[in-house]
């Protein structure tokens, strides 16, 4: 096994590792500083040929989407730990949760991240914003009416979690926090004091 994470802090490598820590797999991890040049460059784009983060090796395998690879480590080498499979009663809405977290609300978040916080003033469009921000409150009416007052989206903790929980820092991070309803801000502070969180957040580039 030669695992390697190529870890952006606040980026969706984050997931990665994350999800690295709490399933107990041990992987080589570079962490390098943010650099939307550099990801450009020829050096990054022979890791990810798109230029983007994040980008995960197994051998000469390798993965780029953050929430392809935290499946594809849970189920490889993790026995399918914080997984479900069609056995399990909530196959469905483990599949649901877990790509509702990027395909239902990654593209919302990233245009309301950019035109509020990412790109220079300069650049950001208000009617974009207000749309973000229509268009993010939303989906998480949707999470907010499918959360329990306690525990976590399927009751028991799972890489859907994983999924959603970043989409929700990134909310955060925009200073659009105000949009969580009262149980998704509870939900995500459950998430961000777990301790494989705290400790994939403290992980900095040298």
């Amino acid at each position: 096994m030669a695992l390697k994470l190529y870890h952006f802090p606040n980026s969706r490598s984050l997931r990665v590792l994350w999800a690295l820590y709490e399933l107990g797999v041990e992987a080589e991890v570079e962490t390098r500083p943010f650099n939307p040049f550099g990801l450009k460059g020829e050096e990054y784009r022979a890791l990810n040929p798109l230029g983007k983060i994040p980008v995960f090796f197994d051998g000469d395998k390798r993965i780029i989407e953050s929430n392809a690879i935290i499946e594809y480590i849970a189920n490889k080498y993790a026995g399918g730990k914080l997984t479900r499979g069609p056995q399990d009663a909530d196959y469905a809405d483990y599949l649901q949760w877990r790509e509702f977290g990027e395909a239902g609300m990654g593209g919302y978040v990233g245009q309301l991240l950019g035109h509020t916080v990412l790109l220079p003033e300069e650049h950001r469009i208000e009617n974009m914003r207000r749309w973000a921000v229509k268009e993010t409150s939303n989906a998480l009416d949707f999470l907010e009416a499918g959360l329990g007052e306690d525990g976590y989206i399927l009751g028991a903790f799972s890489l859907a979690d994983i999924s959603l929980g970043y989409m929700l820092f990134l909310i955060k991070i925009s200073r659009n926090g105000k949009l969580l309803g009262e149980k998704t801000n509870a939900y995500f502070d459950r998430i961000r004091n777990r301790e494989a969180w705290v400790r994939a957040c403290a992980v900095q580039p040298e």
